[in-house]
Protein backbone atom coordinates (compact mmCIF):
# COMPACT_ATOMS: atom_id res chain seq x y z
CA UNK A 1 0.00 0.00 0.00
CA UNK A 2 2.95 2.36 0.39
CA UNK A 3 4.36 1.60 -2.44
CA UNK A 4 1.03 2.37 -4.57
CA UNK A 5 0.78 5.40 -2.27
CA UNK A 6 3.83 6.66 -3.71
CA UNK A 7 3.46 5.87 -7.15
CA UNK A 8 0.35 7.68 -7.23
CA UNK A 9 2.13 10.98 -5.63
CA UNK A 10 4.66 10.38 -8.61
CA UNK A 11 2.05 10.47 -10.76
CA UNK A 12 0.07 13.39 -9.45
CA UNK A 13 3.63 15.59 -9.36
CA UNK A 14 3.99 14.64 -13.04
CA UNK A 15 0.53 15.46 -14.55
CA UNK A 16 1.33 19.12 -12.21
CA UNK A 17 4.28 19.66 -14.01
CA UNK A 18 2.91 18.79 -17.44
CA UNK A 19 -0.14 20.78 -16.97
CA UNK A 20 1.27 23.82 -14.99
CA UNK A 21 2.81 25.86 -18.15
CA UNK A 22 -0.59 26.58 -19.70
CA UNK A 23 -1.28 29.67 -17.14
CA UNK A 24 0.60 32.00 -19.02
CA UNK A 25 0.46 30.99 -23.07
CA UNK A 26 -2.07 34.20 -23.51
CA UNK A 27 0.36 36.89 -23.17
CA UNK A 28 3.61 34.45 -25.37
CA UNK A 29 1.63 34.08 -27.71
CA UNK A 30 1.26 37.64 -28.41
CA UNK A 31 4.68 38.11 -28.56
CA UNK A 32 5.17 35.31 -30.47
CA UNK A 33 2.79 35.46 -33.12
CA UNK A 34 2.07 38.98 -33.72
CA UNK A 35 5.16 40.23 -35.63
CA UNK A 36 5.17 37.26 -37.89
CA UNK A 37 1.19 37.97 -38.95
CA UNK A 38 2.56 41.54 -39.36
CA UNK A 39 5.38 40.97 -41.85
CA UNK A 40 3.32 38.02 -43.83
CA UNK A 41 0.64 41.15 -44.38
CA UNK A 42 3.14 43.61 -44.78
CA UNK A 43 4.80 41.86 -47.58
CA UNK A 44 1.54 40.01 -49.27
CA UNK A 45 0.14 43.74 -49.36
CA UNK A 46 3.11 44.98 -51.74
CA UNK A 47 3.05 41.87 -53.62
CA UNK A 48 -0.39 42.31 -54.65
CA UNK A 49 -0.05 46.06 -55.24
CA UNK A 50 3.33 45.17 -57.70
CA UNK A 51 1.14 42.24 -58.97
CA UNK A 52 -1.32 44.33 -60.30
CA UNK A 53 1.00 47.20 -61.78
CA UNK A 54 1.83 43.92 -63.83
CA UNK A 55 -1.07 43.02 -64.47
CA UNK A 56 -2.03 46.07 -66.02
CA UNK A 57 1.65 46.22 -68.36
CA UNK A 58 -0.42 43.46 -70.00
CA UNK A 59 -3.42 45.52 -70.12
CA UNK A 60 -5.46 43.23 -67.77
CA UNK A 61 -7.41 44.20 -64.84
CA UNK A 62 -6.59 44.67 -61.88
CA UNK A 63 -7.57 42.16 -58.55
CA UNK A 64 -7.55 43.58 -55.30
CA UNK A 65 -8.08 41.18 -52.26
CA UNK A 66 -8.20 42.53 -49.01
CA UNK A 67 -7.36 40.77 -46.00
CA UNK A 68 -10.13 41.66 -43.83
CA UNK A 69 -9.22 39.60 -40.25
CA UNK A 70 -6.96 37.28 -38.55
CA UNK A 71 -7.86 35.32 -35.90
CA UNK A 72 -5.62 33.52 -34.43
CA UNK A 73 -6.51 30.08 -32.03
CA UNK A 74 -3.06 29.00 -30.76
CA UNK A 75 -2.96 26.28 -28.64
CA UNK A 76 -0.95 24.01 -26.66
CA UNK A 77 -1.73 20.41 -25.80
CA UNK A 78 -0.21 19.01 -22.65
CA UNK A 79 0.64 15.22 -22.07
CA UNK A 80 2.78 12.48 -21.29
CA UNK A 81 3.56 8.47 -21.01
CA UNK A 82 4.04 7.23 -17.05
CA UNK A 83 6.24 4.07 -16.85
CA UNK A 84 6.16 2.11 -13.67
CA UNK A 85 8.77 -0.40 -12.78
CA UNK A 86 8.08 -3.28 -10.75
CA UNK A 87 11.13 -4.80 -10.04
CA UNK A 88 12.31 -8.31 -9.89
CA UNK A 89 10.94 -11.39 -8.42
CA UNK A 90 7.64 -9.73 -7.96
CA UNK A 91 8.92 -7.07 -5.65
CA UNK A 92 7.48 -3.88 -6.53
CA UNK A 93 9.45 -0.71 -7.44
CA UNK A 94 8.59 2.70 -6.76
CA UNK A 95 10.51 4.11 -9.64
CA UNK A 96 8.42 6.07 -11.64
CA UNK A 97 9.10 7.39 -15.02
CA UNK A 98 7.35 10.18 -16.66
CA UNK A 99 7.57 11.29 -20.50
CA UNK A 100 6.06 14.81 -20.66
CA UNK A 101 4.88 15.86 -24.41
CA UNK A 102 3.59 19.11 -25.43
CA UNK A 103 1.98 19.18 -28.84
CA UNK A 104 1.75 23.25 -29.94
CA UNK A 105 -1.22 24.36 -32.56
CA UNK A 106 -1.93 27.55 -34.61
CA UNK A 107 -5.38 27.27 -36.60
CA UNK A 108 -5.84 30.56 -37.77
CA UNK A 109 -9.26 31.71 -39.65
CA UNK A 110 -8.58 34.38 -42.34
CA UNK A 111 -11.20 36.54 -43.70
CA UNK A 112 -10.58 38.04 -47.45
CA UNK A 113 -13.00 40.63 -48.88
CA UNK A 114 -12.13 41.11 -52.53
CA UNK A 115 -12.46 45.15 -53.31
CA UNK A 116 -15.48 45.27 -55.85
CA UNK A 117 -18.99 46.44 -56.56
CA UNK A 118 -20.17 50.24 -58.05
CA UNK A 119 -18.93 51.72 -55.76
CA UNK A 120 -15.54 50.41 -55.61
CA UNK A 121 -15.51 51.28 -59.25
CA UNK A 122 -16.09 54.54 -58.94
CA UNK A 123 -13.56 55.26 -56.48
CA UNK A 124 -11.10 53.60 -58.86
CA UNK A 125 -12.28 56.07 -61.61
CA UNK A 126 -12.27 59.12 -59.34
CA UNK A 127 -10.00 61.40 -59.78
CA UNK A 128 -7.52 62.71 -56.77
CA UNK A 129 -8.25 65.80 -55.00
CA UNK A 130 -5.72 68.20 -53.81
CA UNK A 131 -6.27 66.95 -50.45
CA UNK A 132 -4.06 63.92 -50.72
CA UNK A 133 -1.46 66.58 -52.19
CA UNK A 134 -1.26 68.89 -49.40
CA UNK A 135 -1.33 65.73 -46.79
CA UNK A 136 1.40 64.36 -48.06
CA UNK A 137 3.91 67.53 -48.41
CA UNK A 138 2.53 68.67 -45.10
CA UNK A 139 3.98 65.32 -43.90
CA UNK A 140 7.26 66.10 -45.71
CA UNK A 141 7.31 63.58 -48.64
CA UNK A 142 8.65 64.92 -51.84
CA UNK A 143 6.91 67.24 -54.28
CA UNK A 144 8.53 66.12 -57.36
CA UNK A 145 7.67 62.29 -56.77
CA UNK A 146 3.67 63.33 -55.51
CA UNK A 147 3.84 65.60 -58.52
CA UNK A 148 5.15 62.84 -60.81
CA UNK A 149 2.65 60.18 -59.27
CA UNK A 150 -0.76 62.37 -58.97
CA UNK A 151 -0.66 65.15 -61.74
CA UNK A 152 -1.30 64.85 -65.58
CA UNK A 153 -0.27 68.06 -66.20
CA UNK A 154 0.38 70.68 -64.19
CA UNK A 155 -0.57 74.91 -66.38
CA UNK A 156 0.47 73.92 -69.66
CA UNK A 157 3.10 70.87 -68.84
CA UNK A 158 1.93 67.54 -69.65
CA UNK A 159 3.54 64.41 -67.59
CA UNK A 160 0.24 62.07 -68.72
CA UNK A 161 0.59 58.31 -69.86
CA UNK A 162 1.14 59.15 -73.36
CA UNK A 163 3.39 62.27 -73.11
CA UNK A 164 7.03 61.77 -74.51
CA UNK A 165 9.95 61.41 -72.84
CA UNK A 166 11.02 65.46 -73.58
CA UNK A 167 7.81 66.39 -72.12
CA UNK A 168 8.34 64.24 -69.10
CA UNK A 169 11.41 65.90 -68.24
CA UNK A 170 10.16 69.44 -68.59
CA UNK A 171 7.64 68.24 -66.00
CA UNK A 172 9.82 67.16 -64.30
CA UNK A 173 12.67 70.56 -64.09
CA UNK A 174 9.84 72.22 -62.96
CA UNK A 175 8.44 69.89 -59.89
CA UNK A 176 12.15 69.50 -59.01
CA UNK A 177 12.58 72.93 -58.72
CA UNK A 178 9.54 73.13 -56.58
CA UNK A 179 10.70 70.60 -54.35
CA UNK A 180 13.87 72.41 -53.73
CA UNK A 181 12.57 75.60 -53.20
CA UNK A 182 10.11 73.64 -50.82
CA UNK A 183 12.95 72.01 -49.04
CA UNK A 184 14.47 75.36 -48.73
CA UNK A 185 11.54 77.09 -46.79
CA UNK A 186 11.60 79.61 -50.05
CA UNK A 187 8.20 77.93 -51.11
CA UNK A 188 4.89 77.30 -48.55
CA UNK A 189 1.99 74.97 -49.37
CA UNK A 190 -0.61 75.96 -46.87
CA UNK A 191 -4.51 77.00 -46.71
CA UNK A 192 -6.32 79.79 -46.19
CA UNK A 193 -7.13 80.57 -42.44
CA UNK A 194 -10.62 78.67 -42.44
CA UNK A 195 -8.35 75.49 -42.91
CA UNK A 196 -8.25 72.50 -45.49
CA UNK A 197 -12.07 71.38 -44.79
CA UNK A 198 -13.83 74.81 -44.90
CA UNK A 199 -12.46 75.71 -47.84
CA UNK A 200 -13.38 73.04 -50.20
CA UNK A 201 -9.43 71.70 -50.37
CA UNK A 202 -8.36 74.92 -51.44
CA UNK A 203 -4.67 75.29 -51.57
CA UNK A 204 -2.45 78.17 -51.67
CA UNK A 205 1.15 78.07 -53.20
CA UNK A 206 3.16 81.37 -51.53
CA UNK A 207 6.68 82.43 -53.05
CA UNK A 208 9.20 84.27 -50.89
CA UNK A 209 9.80 87.85 -53.19
CA UNK A 210 13.49 87.33 -53.03
CA UNK A 211 13.21 84.11 -54.46
CA UNK A 212 11.16 84.66 -57.48
CA UNK A 213 14.55 86.91 -59.04
CA UNK A 214 16.17 84.04 -60.14
CA UNK A 215 17.56 80.19 -60.03
CA UNK A 216 14.30 78.11 -59.50
CA UNK A 217 12.10 80.64 -58.41
CA UNK A 218 11.99 82.26 -62.01
CA UNK A 219 12.41 78.66 -63.34
CA UNK A 220 9.00 77.85 -61.87
CA UNK A 221 7.11 81.51 -62.62
CA UNK A 222 8.70 81.05 -66.03
CA UNK A 223 7.48 77.33 -67.59
CA UNK A 224 4.15 77.69 -65.22
CA UNK A 225 3.10 81.00 -66.56
CA UNK A 226 2.81 83.00 -63.63
CA UNK A 227 2.58 86.48 -62.49
CA UNK A 228 5.97 87.17 -60.65
CA UNK A 229 4.56 90.22 -59.20
CA UNK A 230 2.20 87.68 -57.11
CA UNK A 231 3.27 86.20 -53.42
CA UNK A 232 0.41 83.53 -53.63
CA UNK A 233 -0.65 81.49 -56.35
CA UNK A 234 -3.86 79.12 -55.98
CA UNK A 235 -3.37 75.36 -56.33
CA UNK A 236 -6.56 73.98 -57.81
CA UNK A 237 -8.35 71.09 -59.97
CA UNK A 238 -8.66 71.98 -63.24
CA UNK A 239 -7.25 71.51 -66.86
CA UNK A 240 -6.41 75.77 -67.52
CA UNK A 241 -4.66 77.99 -65.19
CA UNK A 242 -4.52 81.62 -65.23
CA UNK A 243 -1.21 83.86 -64.29
CA UNK A 244 -2.59 83.65 -60.78
CA UNK A 245 -3.06 79.75 -60.03
CA UNK A 246 -1.57 76.64 -61.22
CA UNK A 247 -4.07 74.22 -62.32
CA UNK A 248 -3.52 70.42 -61.75
CA UNK A 249 -5.44 67.59 -63.76
CA UNK A 250 -5.02 64.43 -60.98
CA UNK A 251 -5.01 61.23 -61.95
CA UNK A 252 -7.37 58.48 -60.94
CA UNK A 253 -6.33 55.91 -58.86
CA UNK A 254 -6.57 53.18 -62.03
CA UNK A 255 -4.61 55.76 -63.49
CA UNK A 256 -2.09 56.23 -61.38
CA UNK A 257 -1.50 52.36 -61.11
CA UNK A 258 -1.37 52.83 -65.37
CA UNK A 259 0.77 55.40 -65.36
CA UNK A 260 3.18 53.10 -62.95
CA UNK A 261 2.67 49.94 -65.64
CA UNK A 262 4.81 52.05 -67.62
CA UNK A 263 7.46 51.20 -65.54
CA UNK A 264 7.69 47.32 -66.33
CA UNK A 265 10.52 45.80 -68.04
CA UNK A 266 8.79 43.05 -70.10
CA UNK A 267 11.07 40.38 -70.92
CA UNK A 268 11.59 40.28 -74.94
CA UNK A 269 9.30 37.50 -76.06
CA UNK A 270 6.57 39.53 -74.11
CA UNK A 271 6.85 42.74 -76.46
CA UNK A 272 3.56 42.57 -78.28
CA UNK A 273 1.86 41.88 -75.41
CA UNK A 274 2.21 45.06 -73.16
CA UNK A 275 1.62 48.50 -74.41
CA UNK A 276 4.92 50.30 -75.71
CA UNK A 277 6.15 52.57 -73.52
CA UNK A 278 9.45 55.08 -73.18
CA UNK A 279 8.94 55.45 -69.64
CA UNK A 280 12.61 53.66 -68.85
CA UNK A 281 14.59 55.89 -70.43
CA UNK A 282 13.71 59.06 -67.91
CA UNK A 283 16.72 60.09 -66.65
CA UNK A 284 15.59 59.17 -62.72
CA UNK A 285 12.34 56.66 -63.40
CA UNK A 286 9.93 56.60 -60.68
CA UNK A 287 10.57 52.90 -60.49
CA UNK A 288 12.32 50.01 -62.24
CA UNK A 289 10.00 47.10 -62.34
CA UNK A 290 13.05 44.03 -63.58
CA UNK A 291 11.80 40.83 -64.97
CA UNK A 292 13.50 37.63 -64.66
CA UNK A 293 13.36 33.81 -65.63
CA UNK A 294 14.73 32.43 -62.54
CA UNK A 295 13.10 33.81 -59.10
CA UNK A 296 15.60 36.73 -57.63
CA UNK A 297 17.32 36.36 -54.71
CA UNK A 298 16.98 39.69 -53.89
CA UNK A 299 13.49 40.91 -54.72
CA UNK A 300 11.44 43.50 -52.57
CA UNK A 301 8.80 42.70 -53.51
CA UNK A 302 8.94 39.70 -56.62
CA UNK A 303 5.55 38.32 -57.99
CA UNK A 304 5.03 35.63 -60.45
CA UNK A 305 2.67 36.39 -63.96
CA UNK A 306 2.75 34.62 -67.39
CA UNK A 307 6.35 32.50 -66.76
CA UNK A 308 8.42 35.45 -65.57
CA UNK A 309 9.44 36.32 -62.27
CA UNK A 310 8.59 41.06 -61.89
CA UNK A 311 10.44 42.34 -59.08
CA UNK A 312 11.98 45.68 -57.18
CA UNK A 313 15.14 45.05 -56.11
CA UNK A 314 15.66 45.33 -52.96
CA UNK A 315 18.38 48.15 -52.88
CA UNK A 316 16.61 50.14 -55.03
CA UNK A 317 15.71 52.82 -52.84
CA UNK A 318 13.61 55.37 -55.01
CA UNK A 319 11.32 52.36 -56.53
CA UNK A 320 10.74 51.04 -53.02
CA UNK A 321 9.74 54.30 -51.67
CA UNK A 322 7.61 55.32 -54.82
CA UNK A 323 5.65 52.08 -54.10
CA UNK A 324 5.14 52.85 -50.12
CA UNK A 325 3.83 56.16 -50.97
CA UNK A 326 1.34 54.34 -53.83
CA UNK A 327 0.66 52.24 -51.23
CA UNK A 328 -0.87 55.12 -48.85
CA UNK A 329 -2.85 56.61 -51.83
CA UNK A 330 -4.87 53.52 -52.52
CA UNK A 331 -5.77 53.67 -48.35
CA UNK A 332 -6.50 57.10 -48.91
CA UNK A 333 -8.51 56.90 -51.89
CA UNK A 334 -10.28 52.74 -51.96
CA UNK A 335 -12.31 51.54 -49.51
CA UNK A 336 -14.06 48.00 -49.87
CA UNK A 337 -18.18 48.60 -51.42
CA UNK A 338 -20.99 49.13 -49.34
CA UNK A 339 -23.69 46.77 -48.38
CA UNK A 340 -22.94 43.11 -47.84
CA UNK A 341 -19.46 42.50 -49.18
CA UNK A 342 -18.57 38.70 -50.62
CA UNK A 343 -16.36 37.04 -48.28
CA UNK A 344 -13.83 34.57 -48.61
CA UNK A 345 -13.35 32.57 -45.54
CA UNK A 346 -10.52 29.90 -44.75
CA UNK A 347 -9.42 28.00 -41.74
CA UNK A 348 -5.39 27.43 -41.95
CA UNK A 349 -4.16 24.23 -40.95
Amino acid sequence: MPIACTSFRCLLLACTFLTGGCLTRGPASIAEQRGPYTEVLSATDKEELLANIVRLAYLDAPVFLQVSSVTAAPSFEYGGEVDVGLGDGGRPSPLVLAKPKVLAKDSPTIVYKPLLGKEFAGELLMPFDIRPVFLMLDNGFDFSVVAQLLFKSMNNLSNSRTATSEEREAFRRVTDAMGRLLHKGDVRVGTTTEGLGATGGRVLVTLRPEAALAGDGALVLKELGLDPKLASFELKSGLVGDAGSIAVATRSLLALLSYMANYVEAPADHAAMVVPSDALRDTHPLMRVHSSVKQPDRGDPAVFYKGYWFYIAADDLRSRNTLFLIRLLFNLQAQSSGGDPVQLTLPVR
